[in-house]
């Protein structure tokens, strides 16, 4: 049990390769390793272009910057996620957080726009809604609605008891073993296995 494969092929080595494909033969020494490190950083094949410098490069510059800047006031600038903190906090969930991006504090001339893309805000009902004078109200409810209390009443209760026999444990579940095996009255001709 001295080899490291499996079954015969005494005395092969132990590589799934050939070593004369890589270029090493059969008492041949391996090339010397490097002890020194990789350099820091390696030369450069392209050199950068030289800095140019006048008014007109200022010019652009400023401009580009000048640029930038008015992008990032317009509402269609998304602004980078905030990059999470290292533990999520049950607190973090409750706080009222800032909007992803500023598309809310957008306010569009809506004369341009079709009616289609108006947001329509709904409001809130007021919950002290007091009665108007025009609406009267009965003190005593109608016999008709009594009635109709009356007979969901009954429903419900003749419900309940249709339920209560429905589920009835023995009713639903024990079984005799009457109708256990193949009886000649059932008319099956399939096989029972």
């Amino acid at each position: 049990m001295a080899g490291l494969g499996r079954g015969r092929g005494r005395g092969k080595g132990y590589m799934s390769f050939s070593i004369e494909a890589v270029g090493i033969g059969k008492g041949e020494n391996l090339p010397p390793s490097i002890l020194q490190p990789t350099p820091l950083f390696p030369p450069m094949e392209h050199k950068p272009v030289p800095l140019v410098m006048g008014e007109e490069a200022e010019y652009m510059l400023a401009l580009k910057q000048e640029f930038r800047g008015a992008m990032k006031i317009l509402p269609f600038y998304v602004l980078p996620a905030v990059s999470k903190k290292d533990v999520e906090r049950y607190s973090d969930k409750y706080q009222n957080s800032e909007p992803l991006d500023n598309t809310i504090e957008w306010n569009p001339d809506w004369k341009r726009l079709p009616k289609e893309l108006r947001i329509r805000v709904k409001k809130p009902l007021k919950e002290n809604t007091s009665l108007s004078v025009e609406t009267p109200v009965d003190p005593k409810p109608s016999k008709k609605t009594r009635v109709d209390k009356e007979e969901i009443i009954h429903k419900l209760e003749t419900l309940e008891k249709k339920e209560e026999e429905e589920t009835d444990y023995i009713m639903s579940y024990f079984d005799n073993g009457e109708e256990f095996g193949g009886d000649s009255d059932d008319n099956m001709d399939e096989a029972i296995y």
